[in-house]
């Protein structure tokens, strides 16, 4: 099985590539505006670090979100493009679900920093895959949480996208990856206050 996972939803990009068994991964510090010019020559690099041409590839994975806008953008449409050329599955990964994957407290949050006091969060019983709700949030009502906060501070573990990934082509959950936003855009927000005038 050969799997290749990205997750561009953050300032700093993740590629990861499984096959024979070992991961190969890269992580792009050169900030979320890069992402587009760098996505595909990474993914070509570790192809070749792997000796596997793209074709091999038998699941295709992105992080769907929440996360920048552009950022869910570039990693959905090159990912499903990838996929469809190659006739191979995709799997969608939560940028919440992530940063779950390592805990296994009975009750706990994740959370990702959107700006303006606010965060994405999301709330999970017992492990990644038992997310029980997701939305926005402030600073003050997270820090009033009554359970363990797992804030976002570092790009994703590709170790973590790959098990997740693992763990949902295991269970069947696979189909075209479509972005998951938790809020509107800034372009639809002035839009539509234009508009209330």
């Amino acid at each position: 099985m050969k799997i290749l996972a990205v997750d561009t939803t953050w300032d700093n990009m993740v590629v990861a590539l499984y096959a024979d068994n070992k991961i190969y991964s890269e992580i792009s510090y050169d900030g979320a505006k890069k992402h587009n010019s760098l996505i595909l020559p990474i993914i070509d690099n570790l192809l070749n670090q792997a000796n596997i041409k793209i074709s091999d590839v038998d699941y295709f994975s992105a992080v769907i979100g929440p996360g920048s806008f552009t950022g869910i953008r570039i990693g959905v449409s090159t990912v499903n493009a990838l996929a469809f050329a190659c006739g191979a599955k995709c799997v969608a990964i939560n940028a919440l679900e992530e940063l779950a994957y390592s805990c296994n407290d009975k009750e706990f949050y994740t959370a990702i920093d959107c700006r303006h006091n606010c965060y994405y969060y999301g709330r999970f019983r017992g492990s990644f895959d038992n997310m029980i709700d997701m939305g926005e949030i402030t600073s003050e009502e997270l820090e009033r949480a009554d359970c363990k906060v797992i804030k976002k501070k570092s790009p994703s573990n590709p170790d973590n996208l790959i098990a997740i990934c693992k763990a949902k082509i295991a269970s069947g959950e696979l189909g075209t990856l479509a972005p998951l936003y938790l809020k509107k855009s800034q372009a639809e927000r002035e839009f539509e206050a234009k508009n209330m005038d």
